[in-house]
C-alpha cells in the first residue's frame, strides 16, 4: 500500500533573515529635534539640526523646506516613533524603541511618539504593557503642530523587521512578562490550547476553514481559545500554564516572548516561508517551536483581510497538527 502523503511540511525556508546581536543599539541624545507631527501626505517625522530624518516618517519633497516650528519646554523625552496601535506591529515596530528602559537610573523621560492624540485608548494592551515599565498612558507625549525640542533620547531599535534582533530587547519583553505569570503554574495544564482567530472580522491573515480545524481539534480534547476575548496578563498566564499551544501563525504567538521561558508552539502557516519575526522572538525566549504549511492551499478573495487562505483536508490537518504537537511534548525530535 502506498505510504500517504503527509497534509503537513515543514516551513524550511525564512521570508528575511534572523540575526541575533549581543551588543547594545545605537543610540543619540540630541539638544535640539524638530518633530512634524502626522498631518496627511505633509512631511512628518522627527528632524536632526541638519534636518536628516531620525527613525522613520516622510521628508519633504526635493527643494521644499518643513516648516518653522515653536519651540517648546518639554524634556526629557525618549522617542519611540511611530505608534503602533495593532498589537503585533506594536511588538515588531514601536516597544523596540523602549530598550534604553532597561537599567534605566535617574529622572525617567516621557515617551515621545507620532499618533493622533487619544488613539492610544483604542489599544487595551498599552496599559498592561507601559504600566510594567512605571508608565501610564498621560506618559505619551505627541504634538499637533511642529515644536523644536530640547533633550531628546533617540535609539535605535533592538529589534528590526524580518532582519536581525539585540539581546536587550528580550530582556526589556521578560521584565514586562514576568508580572503576568507565576512561577509555580508553569507546565501545569497538559490538555493542549489552540488560539484561534474564528471570530476576528479584520486583520492580517484568516483562515477560511479554520473552524473545521477548531471543531476537530476540540473533539480531540483540545480547548479552543480566543485570544481577543482575554486580557495581555491573561494571555501570558494561559501559555505559561500549557504544556503545548497549537493556532495558526499570528499575533497571538507574538504574545510567548512575555510568557515562561521555553514554550512549546505548533503552527500552522499560510505559505511555505515563515516570517522571521517569528523566529526572532522565538529565539529570545528558547521558544520550542514547529511550524508547518498545507500542501494545496489556495488563496480566495482576501475580503477584510491582508491574505485569506484555505487548506486541503481542514479536519485531517488538526489531527496531524495535534499529533506534531503530542511528538514535541514527548520530546520528539522534529
Amino acid at each position: 500500500m502506498a505510504r500517504q502523503r503527509p497534509r503537513l511540511r515543514p516551513c524550511g525556508t525564512l521570508w528575511g533573515t534572523c540575526e541575533r546581536h549581543d551588543t547594545l543599539p545605537g543610540w543619540r541624545r540630541l539638544a535640539r529635534a524638530d518633530f512634524h507631527p502626522l498631518a496627511g501626505e505633509a512631511p512628518w517625522g522627527l528632524f536632526a539640526r541638519d534636518g536628516s530624518l531620525l527613525g522613520g516618517g516622510r521628508p519633504p519633497a526635493p527643494g521644499l523646506r518643513l516648516a518653522e516650528p515653536e519651540p517648546v519646554a518639554a524634556g526629557p523625552l525618549l522617542y519611540v516613533g511611530l505608534l503602533a496601535l495593532h498589537y503585533g506591529h506594536f511588538l515588531i515596530n514601536t516597544l523596540p524603541h523602549l530598550w534604553p528602559l532597561v537599567g534605566w537610573t535617574g529622572a525617567r523621560p516621557k515617551l515621545l511618539c507620532h499618533a493622533w492624540p487619544g488613539s492610544w485608548d483604542r489599544a487595551p494592551f498599552l496599559n498592561d504593557i507601559l504600566g510594567r515599565l512605571g508608565y501610564g498612558l498621560d506618559d505619551l507625549v505627541t504634538f499637533e503642530r511642529p515644536v523644536r525640542l530640547a533633550d531628546v533620547l533617540v535609539p535605535e531599535p533592538a529589534l528590526r523587521e524580518q532582519a536581525g534582533v539585540h539581546a536587550v530587547y528580550g530582556d526589556l519583553c521578560r521584565g514586562i512578562g514576568e508580572g503576568f505569570w507565576r512561577p509555580d503554574e508553569v507546565d501545569t495544564v497538559a490538555r493542549p490550547a489552540y488560539l484561534a482567530k474564528t471570530r476576528l472580522t479584520a486583520g492580517i491573515t484568516r483562515l477560511v476553514n479554520e473552524e473545521e480545524i477548531a471543531d476537530e481539534l476540540e473533539r480531540c480534547g483540545v480547548d479552543i481559545v480566543h485570544p481577543e476575548t482575554l486580557d495581555l496578563p491573561a494571555q501570558v498566564r494561559l501559555l505559561s500554564s500549557r504544556r503545548v499551544i497549537l493556532g495558526t501563525v499570528g499575533s497571538a504567538f507574538h504574545t510567548t516572548v512575555f510568557a515562561a521561558p521555553g514554550r512549546r508552539l505548533v503552527g500552522l502557516n499560510w505559505q511555505p516561508a515563515l516570517n522571521a519575526n517569528f523566529a526572532l522572538l522565538d529565539g529570545l525566549n528558547r521558544s520550542q517551536a514547529r511550524y508547518f504549511h498545507a500542501p494545496g492551499t489556495l488563496y480566495p478573495d482576501r475580503g477584510a483581510f491582508e491574505v485569506a487562505w484555505a487548506v486541503p483536508d481542514p479536519r485531517g490537518i488538526a489531527r496531524e497538527m495535534l499529533a506534531r504537537a503530542e511528538e514535541l511534548d514527548r520530546g520528539v525530535r522534529s
